[in-house]
């Protein structure tokens, strides 16, 4: 039977729900910590009709109630802002009334329909959904439904399909924190794609999809090492930090025996260097380096699909995307792969998204030289039991635009995490501005290529001399002409 994990702090935050609500829903977000397994990392109240009831009392309402529109609007906001090893799991309910968490009552029937409304507009609303990750899209979700009145909490597993079912699962509420080994990884994008279509005026969307598709096909084929390192995919995390740890150690004590010895030699200079750098690395706050190594474009396609084509035009991508997971010691060292992939393949696609989001009119025409600056990821942590943020926390990502100030960070934690942020904690350096110098350049070239083409066009000097006596002459002539006929006709 599946098992999800919630902390005692997601308790309170039920009980604090239905206490100043009466009746409140949102959004569950979790990560997979093995196939049986789940634990809530976040639970997060869904506030688009505070507005709507703030001035009505007394008001009862239902499971049936639920607005699925901005229910689904929440679900896809926090995707984008949770990392690849984090998703929105489920939905969670609070209420005072107590046949919220009885599943044979009248209420808890409508709960199923709640579901397949939220799931069927995530399906109208997004065409990349379930492309955010590089595996099959999920369709396993977490129903939570707690009731004030007798404290208790009921949890179901939704199957999406044939108009979901609910299926039996456990819960359990954890005294200790839980772990969490935190991943760092930048990914340089420096590629170029082929504009196919023929057509004056081109779509910037459709070939920002064609982007998308292409970084997702390159990730899928490419490998993942970890601190410089090929880790068996069928290792779990736990042993690789154990191993990992067991080999630093005997690390140590081999430098520290051949920095006693009287002859130091070049094995041991060697050992020295290599326990510098592990040093380094454990510095880092326990921060696990991934490096993502694509492979050779030739070998992604099949050799006999290799052609060669006209095309209009190029896309030419150029930029670093961080990434930041986070994983539990009972990951896989596949699944910490895959979550690596996935939050940059999220990252690309958010961007995107973001950006097509705010253009006026998507077409340009085939001739023009286009720019487009998506905007940057900036972190913020979580704030853990009693509302402060530790070092141990969980971060989450928002995207600025340049120019633009952390208090949209601020307002959309709020509106979509239901967490208050200070501007100060929020992590702006992650990722830089791109340098202006490129884009300089760049019309630099153009300009001194168009100056280029006018100067050859331009006629020779010799020629401009000869043709300027030749128009002289002719001006002489015509002149002389009218004198002579003008005497003519005065005789």
């Amino acid at each position: 039977m599946r098992t999800v994990l919630l902390s005692k702090s997601d308790e309170l935050y039920l009980e604090k729900c239905a206490q100043e609500h009466s009746f409140t829903y949102g959004i569950i977000v979790g990560h997979q910590a093995d196939v049986c397994k789940s634990i809530v990392v976040h639970l997060a109240r869904n506030s688009e009709e505070d507005a709507d009831l703030e001035d009505l009392t007394d008001v009862r309402l239902t499971i049936r109630d639920i607005n699925s529109q901005a229910l689904a609007s929440q679900w896809l906001s926090a995707s984008k802002m949770c990392p690849g090893s984090f998703d929105v799991i489920g939905i969670f309910i609070a209420s005072v009334r107590p046949d919220v968490a009885n599943e044979r009552s009248e209420e808890f029937k409508n709960a199923k329909k709640v579901f397949s409304d939220v799931y069927d507009l995530l399906l109208k609303s997004n065409n990349s959904f379930g492309v955010y990750t590089t595996d099959l899209a999920q369709t396993d979700f977490i129903f939570l439904s707690y009731s004030l009145a007798d404290k208790t909490l009921l949890c179901k597993n939704y199957t999406y399909g044939n108009g979901g079912t609910f299926s039996s699962m456990d819960y359990r509420f954890v005294e200790k924190p839980f772990e969490w080994i935190q991943f760092e990884c930048n990914y340089d994008l420096e590629d170029v794609i082929p504009i196919v279509d023929t057509t004056r005026r081109i779509n910037i969307e459709e070939q920002f999809q064609n982007i998308i598709s292409t970084i997702r096909k390159y990730l899928i084929a490419s490998e993942v090492f970890l601190q410089n390192e090929l880790v068996d995919d069928a290792m779990d995390l736990q042993t690789y930090i154990k191993k990992k740890k067991l080999k630093d150690d005997k690390l140590k004590t081999n430098s520290t025996t051949s920095a006693g010895s009287a002859a130091n030699t070049p094995v041991s200079a060697t050992a020295s260097t290599l326990h510098l750098l592990s040093a380094i690395d454990s510095s880092n706050g326990g921060v696990i380096r991934a490096n993502i190594i694509m492979p050779v474009k030739c070998q992604v396609n099949n050799p006999i699909d290799i052609k060669v084509r006209e095309f209009s035009g190029t896309l030419r991508m150029s930029g670093m995307i961080f990434s930041r997971i986070y994983c539990n010691p009972r990951n896989s060292m596949a699944d910490v792969k895959r979550y690596l992939r996935d939050d940059v393949l999220r990252s690309l696609i958010t961007r995107i998204q973001v950006y097509c989001d705010g253009l006026t009119d998507p077409h340009i025409s085939n001739e023009a030289v286009y720019i487009s600056e998506p905007p940057r990821r900036v972190f913020f942590a979580i704030p853990s039991d009693g509302g402060n943020t530790s070092s141990n926390s969980v971060q989450f990502s928002e995207y600025l635009f340049r120019g633009e100030a952390p208090t949209v960070v601020v307002s959309q934690a709020k509106q979509v995490l239901d967490v208050e942020l200070d501007p100060e904690t929020i992590y702006l350096d992650a990722e830089g501005l791109p340098d202006d110098v490129n884009f300089n350049s760049t019309s630099t070239d153009t300009e001194v290529e168009d100056s280029l083409r006018l100067t050859s066009t331009m006629p020779k000097r010799e020629l401009s001399r000869s043709l300027y006596m030749v128009g002289i002459a002719v001006a002489l002539l015509v002149l002389l002409a009218s004198m002579a006929l003008h005497y003519a006709m005065s005789g």
